[in-house]
This record gives C-alpha cells, structure tokens and sequence, in this order.
C-alpha cells in the first residue's frame, strides 16, 4: 500500500512548466507551493546541502565540486560542492554538473537511495517514466521522507519550520515580518504581502512549502502610524504601508489586504516592570505576578541605532528595563529601552525543587508576598512547604530587619547564611531559593571557596578578578532565566557559600574592586582550573561539541607554557617521559596534582571501559566512534561484546600536549574516543567487578581511590604485555588537574610566589587582555 500511494503522489505531480535554478510562480493563492514548478539540479543540491551543512561550514567547505558549468562564483556553488562532498550528487560523463536541469525521477530515487539506504519503499519507475521531471512539492515531501527515514525530525538538522508573513521581496532574499532571509534560486516577489509556510536555517529559506494566506494579520509587532503611512518594525528594519487608520504607537495585530495595512490594534501598554524570572512559556513580573506569554510574542531590544529580535533571556532577571504590553491577559511583546549594568546578582541556591525550607535571621526578619506581609522576631523561624497559603500569590521574599544575615535551612538538612534578600516560589517541582544581593557582596562567597584562602592575597586578585568577570558575563547570559538567576551556586557556575566568608579574600576582592578582564571592548570568558601539567591547552583542544575540533579559539583561550624550560615534547616517547619526570619545576609545581600516575589490569579497563564508553555514546553522541569494516569511523553506541582489550593509544594529541582522541582496540573491533573530558570519563580509575582496586598516586605521595574520572586529559600511556604479546595492564602517566583552559590556580600561586602582580598573573594566562574598571 505504501508503494502505490507513493507511485500515485508522483503521478499526480508529473505535468508543470518551468525550469531552471529559480522557483517561480504567478501572483500567490493559498495553498501548497510548487505542484506546477520542476526542481532544478542546482535547487535540489541546495536542500540537501543546507540540510546537512550550516551556511558557514558550507563556505569554508573544501572546495571538491569543479565542473566547467558551476564557476567558484555562483551563488549556488557552495551548495553543488556540499552535496558533491556529502557523495549525494556529481557531474555528468563530460564533466558537467547541468545546474539548471530538472532533476528526474530516477536521479531522485538514487538521491532517496544515498539519503536512507535503510528506507524500504521504492517508487516504481519504468522507462516511460524515470526521465521525467520531479515537481519542487514532491521533491521537498520525498527529502522530508528520506530524513524521517533516518529516524531524526527536521529540528536534528537545525531546521525550523515557520509561517511568516513576507512584506518585502528582492533578488536572493526577502524581508518577512520578523527579519530578513536570504532566498538563493527562489522569486519570491509573487508571495509578498502573503503567509508563507517554509523551511528555515540559518536565516536562509530551505523551501517553501504553502502559501497559507492572502489577507494576513501580522501578531505583535511594533508599529508607529501617521500621515497615512504604518511604519512596522522587524527587528531587521522598519517596513512601510499605506494606512488610514487610527493612531498606534507600540505593539499591534496589523491586517494586510492588497499591499495596505486595512486595520490595526494595539496591545495594552503595562510599562517598565521588573523580571523575576523568564522562560518561553511565562514571565513573572514583579509589578503584574506570573503572566503567559502570547503566541508569537516579540522581545525587541532597542537600546542601539537598530532594533533587533531578541531571545527571552535578553530579558535579564532582577533589572526594570524592558516595556511590555499585554493582550487578552497575555503579554503580547516587549521593548528593552535600556541598558543595565550588574549592580546585584541572583544566586539559585541549595538547588531546584526543595520540599522544606527554614528561614531565620539573628536580628529578624519579615517575610512579603504580594498580598501579606509578617515579620518574625531573631528568635523565631519560618518553615516553609510548597502547600502554604503564601505561595497562593506569587514569589515571597525574606529580607532580614537588622545587620545579620538571613540563615536558609534546605531539604537536605544543610543550613548557610546569606547576605541580601531570598526569594522563594512554589514551582512544579518544589519551592525554588533565590538570593539576590550586590555583585561585590557576592564574591565574597565565592573566592575563598574556589581557591584556598592561604595562596596568598595576590593570587586571590587574580581569582577574584576572574571570579567577577565570570559573573559579569553571567549576569548578561541570563543562562538561569527560567529559575530566576543568573548563576547556580555550584561548580556548574561557581561554587557559592553565601555569608562564608574569609578576611585575607575580602581585601583580594576590595583591593580589586569592579575590576574585570577584558579584550577590546569585551569582558573576556575567564575560565580557570586546578593545576596544570606545564603546559595550558588551546579551548579548541578541549571543547569540539562535534567531535571535529576546528572550532575558532578565542584569541586569549590559546595556551601557554607556564614555567616549564625543558624542550617541549614531540614525541609519544617525549610525552611519556616528561610526565614519568616528577622533579620538572613549573609554576604549578606545589600541587599534589603536578603529577600522577594510574594502573589498570587488561581485564579491569576492558570491564570499565566497555560500560563507561555506551554511557558516553549517550550523552555526548559525536565523541565515540566505531570502526567500520571499510576503514571508516561512525559515531555510534559500541557493540555490546567487543570482547577483551587488546590495545590503547593515543590516536591524536593537540599541541598543548591534552588528549584529542584516544583508540581502544579489542578483540572483536575498535573505538575511538574523543575531548579530553570524555576520555578521562572513559577512563575511569575505579574498580567495578574485575581486580583489585585502583589507586591514584599524586606528586604528594597520597593515593586515592574511588575518583569518577582522570584527573586531567594530559597524560601518556604505557602498554604492560606478556612474552606472547598479549596486554595484561595498561599504566597512565599525566599532570594537572582540570581541564587546562585559561588561569592555573596553582601556577597563579607560583606566580604570586615568584613576585607577579594579580595583572601579570592575568595577563600571561589570558593573551592578549588588560584588567580594567568595568563596573564603578
């Protein structure tokens, strides 16, 4: 059955006129797009390039599509080279590509072949029929089919599906109702003033696919109208119509007819408010309570010359400055007006989805909700549970009366105290805890629990410094937007302890006081780590999402050499032995971590890894591979029984010296495994069923057993076999601890040690950067 309604849709497509790159049609009606229209060659290539490559990676795609007829200029080259290099399509028997020729039936069953060679239907196709053109719907109908064939939704491939309304219409591109998008090969002019339902990447349309209106209303933009004329902003310019309407000024629904804006209504002005918290579902305001967002709501920021889109976490938590508007009890869009700074920080603390939560404060405290206010004597407390009337009305915020700070007891038992005020909600999941207070406030929880207060004062400036860039940035990421924060007081931010405090931090954190690191304009990502090996990594050598490690660096994120004067490494011989030499002198040479050393049995590594490397393939799907019997490797889930390790190596090292790619081989395939931090989880030197336990020797003499993961990616391995060449054990050699991007803590304090300032501690471990005052 499957068969012959597919044979049926590509008889029911077969009869158009037309050719050529372009996708072109009379004045639009509703309904789908190109059922009368042939797709070209070159039109096709674009589809599937774009749906596999982003427009970047297609520009600096090596170029391996040379064919007379597609010169290196043409607008569609980067998309005929993509589908060249992906092996999709090529050139004909004299050399040619024929962009502008129709692609046949037959061809698209070969592209449906190559795109999901596991697809078991085939369209029927005979020699009356296989050299007919296919109609530009059906081609994007069978792409959709192969895709979903291949088990991934188009959303896998960073394409999006939307209706937008196109008001504007130029060769290459047009400008819709919510910016512009770049249209090689299509005429869009027939469609403006019209609904289009497309595919989207990139800010480039993939495909069209329906005209769903002629008498569109545009939701929730912004518009100004006088003398006749609508002004409608898009976040990528301001488009005009003819208008005779009554007076708008702000966020309105704004019908079209004809090419003339007929009606529109403006959405209720609320004014400046203050975010709480933020998510693509609701905003909760601090002047309104919690509020729906609108479907098609808009954020516009319009603080610089150009108003431009913007995601909900523009909207940055705790700051009054954005203008909303509300529609049918909705917040229809908003208007950010001004620029905020970093004065206060919000914290979520003890983490999401408490069930009990005790406040009390030693000169008192009062607690506020919207509609009730009590305030409790230093001798009483407050036990909070999602089920109290006070969470009925909104967000309720603890505030202490006097000096001391408010003491915050979870779930958990853990009891901290903490400056500022403390917010509570009742979320799905339980009560939410955040503490608001002064950013400078803040790092006084902060320094001295990510580094040992007796570094010294000098090396807590630099710590401090890096510390309050992180959270300036943080501040403007609005990354915990949908809890409220900016930051969570654990490792995934930075290690917070509230009102833990220390006196030789503090003054780090005075004498330094708005002071943050920057390049340019720009306060630079100030990543920082334990130890280092001697030698600092490159970012790109440590974070590659896909696998590929060629993303760009930031120009300060580059690496170094930190102390060491002996001759870097060349070798796997070199490395093996620098890191077997427990005597170099580097900066970081006090930490217990400078060196370490690991041992593993054959039959323990072959039981950790095997069960470490499918949790991998999980969570981090491009970092492990599988050889393939052609030679190739495939990002895939390990086969369950590889059987014994026969081998480990090092398949690619970065120039730092950190661990890229490591090969395991067993006895029945081979896997290779890829970043520096799933290498150490793949390694994981714990004992599970097989063998004795495994201990980590560090510098310091101590051994430790029962770590998760390798203390760093830098390391070397030592192969451990029989007479007969078989691997009984493996012994890993290595330095530092931590990822090895950015500062050293303890090379910043060998730094201190040997007389360098907080600013040239800095300054050599990010290149390129200043410290400057940032915040007054």
């Amino acid at each position: 059955m499957k068969r012959i309604c597919f044979f049926l849709l590509i008889l029911t497509s077969l009869f158009w006129t037309g050719c050529g790159n372009a996708v072109t049609g009379e004045m639009a009606e509703i309904g789908r797009i190109g059922d009368d229209l042939s797709i070209s060659r070159a039109m096709a290539a674009k589809t599937m390039a774009l749906t596999f490559y982003t427009k970047e990676e297609l520009e600096g795609l090596e170029q391996v599509a040379d064919f007379p007829d597609v010169p290196q200029t043409d607008p569609f080259y980067p998309y005929i080279n993509g589908a060249v290099k992906l092996g999709l399509l090529s050139g004909d028997e004299d050399g040619n590509f024929y962009p502008e020729r129709d692609l046949t039936l037959i061809q698209a069953q070969a592209l449906l072949d190559r795109l999901a060679p596991d697809y078991d239907s085939r369209m029927v196709l005979d020699e009356s029929n296989q050299n007919m053109p296919v109609a530009y719907s059906l081609w994007i109908q069978l792409l959709q089919t192969a895709l979903e064939a291949r088990e991934e939704e188009l959303s896998a491939y960073g394409i999006t599906e939307e209706t937008r309304v196109l008001l504007t219409a130029e060769d290459g591109g047009g400008m819709f109702d919510n910016g512009y998008y770049g249209g090689a090969g299509l005429d869009l002019k027939p469609y403006e003033n019209t609904a289009l339902r497309y595919w989207a990447k990139d800010g480039e349309i993939l495909a069209l696919l329906e005209v769903a209106d002629t008498t569109p209303t545009i939701e929730n933009i912004y518009c100004t109208a006088s003398g006749g004329t609508i002004h409608m902003e898009t976040g990528a310019g301001s488009v005009t119509r003819p208008y005779t309407g009554q007076a708008v000024n702000g966020i309105c629904d704004v019908t079209l007819t004809e090419g003339k804006a007929t009606e529109a209504v403006q959405a209720a002005e609320l004014g400046l408010c203050t975010v709480k918290r933020v998510n693509g579902q609701e905003i909760y305001l601090a002047e309104q309570g919690l509020l729906s967002w609108a479907d098609d709501f808009r954020i516009y920021d319009a603080t610089g010359t150009e108003w431009t889109n913007q995601k909900v976490s523009k909207l940055i938590c705790g700051t009054k400055g954005a203008n909303y508007y509300l529609k049918d009890g909705k917040v229809a869009g908003a208007i950010i007006t001004q620029t905020v700074q970093p004065e206060n920080i919000r914290v979520l603390i003890g983490g999401a989805g408490q069930t009990k939560v005790t406040i009390s404060a030693e000169g008192g405290f009062t607690l506020k909700s919207s509609e009730a206010e009590k305030t409790f004597s230093n001798e009483e407390q407050a036990v909070m549970t999602a089920d109290l009337p006070w969470f009925d009305s909104g967000i309720v915020e603890a505030a202490p009366t006097g000096e001391s700070p408010l003491s915050v007891t979870f779930s958990d038992g853990i009891k901290r105290q903490y400056f500022g005020t403390v917010e509570l909600e009742r979320r799905q999941d339980g009560i939410s805890v955040i503490n608001e207070l002064p950013l400078e406030t803040y790092l006084r929880g902060v320094v001295p629990h990510e580094m040992p207060v007796d570094f010294g004062e000098t090396a807590l400036e630099a710590q401090a410094i890096t510390a309050r860039s992180y959270a300036y940035n943080q501040f403007y990421a609005n990354s915990y937007c949908g809890y409220g924060a900016h930051l969570a007081d654990t490792v995934a931010s930075q290690v917070y302890l509230g009102a833990d405090t220390a006196e030789l931090s503090d003054a780090a954190i005075q004498a330094t006081a708005g002071k943050c690191l920057t390049a340019g304009n720009e306060v630079v990502t100030t990543y920082f780590y334990s130890t280092s090996c001697g030698y600092g990594a490159d970012a790109k050598e440590v974070w590659s999402a896909d696998g590929t490690f060629t993303e760009e660096s930031k120009p300060y994120l580059t690496g170094g050499t930190y102390g060491i004067s002996v001759e870097k490494p060349n070798t796997e011989e070199e490395w093996l032995a620098f890191w077997q030499d427990w005597e170099i002198e580097g900066y970081d040479d006090a930490s217990p971590w400078y060196r370490w050393k690991t041992y593993f049995g054959a039959g323990q590594l072959t039981e950790i890894t095997g069960a470490k490397l499918k949790e991998a393939a999980k969570s981090h799907p491009a970092h492990v591979e599988v050889l393939q019997e052609d030679g190739s490797w495939k990002a895939q889930t390990p086969p369950e029984d590889l059987g014994r390790l026969t081998g480990i190596s090092v398949a690619k090292r970065g120039e730092s010296g950190v661990m890229e790619v490591l090969r395991l081989d067993y006895e029945k395939g081979s896997v290779q495994v890829k970043t520096e931090y799933t290498i150490r989880q793949a390694l994981s030197p714990t004992k599970m069923t097989v063998g004795d336990p495994i201990y980590l020797q560090r510098k310091d003499g101590e051994s430790l057993t029962g770590n998760t993961m390798l203390p760093s990616g830098f390391f070397a391995v030592k192969e451990m076999k029989n007479a007969e060449g078989k691997l009984t054990g493996v012994a890993l050699y290595g330095g530092g601890n931590g990822h090895g991007v950015g500062m050293s803590q303890y090379g910043a304090k060998g730094m201190a040690e040997d007389g360098k300032t907080a600013e040239e501690i800095l300054e050599h471990y990010y290149t390129g950067t200043t410290v400057q005052q940032v915040i007054a």
